[in-house]
């Protein structure tokens, strides 16, 4: 797949998102997260899907069944 500057900065704000969604919604656990602490290749397939970061953060979790 190659990206361009448009799909890099799609991707680092849905990085960004994806952060943000985790540290509210599940603040006990992931409070202290940072963008450094997510192993972002096996999040990439769900963002190349399409998936909204609230959607892949339920599929992470196997929410989306």
């Amino acid at each position: 797949m190659m990206t361009t500057p448009q799909m890099a900065d799609t991707w680092h704000q849905w990085q960004h998102d994806v952060v943000a969604l985790l540290r509210k919604d599940y603040s006990e656990a992931f409070r202290e997260i940072g963008l450094d602490d997510v192993d972002w290749p096996s999040w990439h397939k769900l963002f190349e899907q399409g998936r909204t970061p609230r959607a892949a953060i339920e599929r992470a979790f196997e929410r989306d069944l």
